[in-house]
């Protein structure tokens, strides 16, 4: 086991995520010692090919195993540099999903058509027997989306998440990154994440009994200070292998069937574990190499700098970006309708959105992330992940959170000099992809709304946006 520090410069990451990934690494070498085995732990080394090369040569291995690598090249880069050391390889099938690339292929035909993921989530869920009862879905629907749509209400609160004290291990992973890693983005804090078998098991026991029954009806809402609402926090978990996808809806099921959760949320809960996730995984080893590099929709505003520091008066995204330095987390739907969302009406480049995701989120990894931001989040696949752009103007943030009572930006306005940021970039998002978006039977009546507006009410909302570009693009603050 090698921990590269040259590879955890490949981008910015997180503090946090680095304490996460080194902390795992070093409690399994350490429960692999424990079971017997010999590990050759190389630590806080430099460059991966010396080390392999100075393992090799003191082991002297009749062939080395390793499982096929999550990031697109690496199989093939890691294989290239063991076989040049004279040695064999055998590269194993990746343990952490579910489906096979048949099945995938098998859905796209001879034609290689667009998969979409609701298609693919009914083949897993047949597959593997999850939410079945016979051939038929349990409760007699396969979506329970219409009932996990519920809104923000005072006094919303969800049992707190269990934390774990950084032992021995971990305190020397925190004091590695934070002598090794100075300057990279986010903060360490009072670090509490699951990084053993153990934990993992105690995190998931405690999101199904406490939080999974009211994950479904309050998944898409957003509230000031509540960062992890009733969100099972198992994602970087299960992306470190700590967890296996069977085993986490399986437990999900079981409370279903036990009473202990109802279906709606148990759904929806699966869905991401069994659908969108293995989806992704199937659309990225598709696609790869040049979808990362797609732009469909022409995007090339600079990155701004707000999103490193979060300082900005929009209270949205300062609520969120602030949650994400201290952290490297925030919900799902706060990275695709607040963070995802204004770097899609504003035109930021992809590839920039797509790193600044990668390096800033304790789950992301560039398999996550591809799919995720350039597909869903930014559209710039042409539609390939999803029919229809994620945009929304401060309406929707403005129903869906508490974010928007106190910002100094008015939610009602769209052209004036303090008028929400999101109403005129979204309209003017609209207005830009009006011929692209005019055919498509989920965005016509959005265009229509637009096309059917004066043209003084539609020149002031697109002078307002302009503005606002013209900032973002001199790194000005908004």
């Amino acid at each position: 086991m090698i921990e590269s520090t040259a590879r955890a410069r490949l981008v910015p990451y997180h503090k946090r995520k680095l304490v996460l990934i080194y902390a795992v690494m070093r409690h399994f070498a350490a429960d692999l010692r424990a079971a017997g085995w010999t590990v050759d732990y190389r630590a806080e080394a430099d460059d991966y090919p010396a080390e392999l090369a100075a393992h090799v040569e003191r082991f002297r291995p009749r062939a080395v195993r390793f499982m096929e690598q999550s990031e697109f090249g690496r199989s093939d880069r890691y294989r290239a540099a063991v076989e040049a050391l004279g040695v064999p390889v055998e590269i194993t099938p990746h343990t952490g999903f579910l489906s096979t690339a048949a099945e995938f292929d098998r859905l796209a035909g001879t034609a290689d058509k667009r998969v979409t993921m609701e298609t693919f989530y009914r083949v897993m869920r047949r597959k593997t027997g999850i939410l079945m009862d016979g051939a038929e879905p349990a409760g007699g629907a396969w979506n329970y989306d219409a009932e996990n749509r519920e809104r923000p209400r005072a006094g919303l609160r969800f049992a707190d998440p269990p934390r774990f004290a950084p032992d021995a291990i971990t305190q020397s992973a925190i004091d590695f990154v934070t002598r090794t890693f100075p300057d990279h983005p986010g903060t360490i804090g009072e670090f509490s994440l699951a990084v053993t078998r153990r934990d993992a098991l105690v995190l998931l026991e405690h999101f199904v009994r406490e939080r999974l029954d009211t994950f479904g009806p309050y998944q898409d809402a957003m509230v000031r200070g509540n960062r992890e609402m009733s969100h099972s926090l198992l994602s970087a978990a299960l992306n470190t292998g700590l967890l296996g996808p069977l085993e986490i809806v399986e437990r999900a099921e079981l409370a279903y069937r036990s009473g202990e959760a109802r279906l709606a949320s148990v759904e929806g809960f699966v869905r991401q574990i069994i659908g969108w996730r293995e989806f992704v995984w199937r659309v990225y080893w598709k696609r790869m190499p040049e979808y990362r590099e797609r732009n469909a929709l022409g995007a090339t505003v600079p990155l701004p700098a707000f999103y490193w520091s979060g300082d900005t008066d929009m209270a949205c995204l300062a609520e969120t970006l602030g949650a994400v330095r201290e952290t490297a987390y925030a919900h799902h739907i706060q990275r695709l309708m607040i963070l995802g969302n204004f770097a899609l009406i504003a035109g930021l480049e992809p590839q920039a959105v797509n790193d600044w995701f990668w390096a800033m989120f304790i789950d992301g990894y560039d398999w996550v992330m591809v799919p995720n931001v350039i597909g869903m989040t930014l559209h710039a696949d042409g539609g390939y992940v999803g029919t229809k752009p994620y945009a929304a103007s401060a309406a929707y943030i403005n129903r869906m959170s508490d974010y928007c009572r106190g910002c100094r930006y008015d939610r009602n306005d769209a052209a004036g000099a303090d008028a929400c940021p999101f109403n005129a970039l979204y309209w003017d998002f609209v207005a830009r992809n009006e011929a692209r978006f005019a055919p498509n039977v989920r965005m016509r009546m959005i265009v229509r709304n637009w096309q059917g507006r004066p043209a003084p009410v539609k020149a002031a909302i697109r002078a307002r946006a302009g503005e606002i570009v013209r900032r973002l693009r001199a790194n000005e603050r908004l």
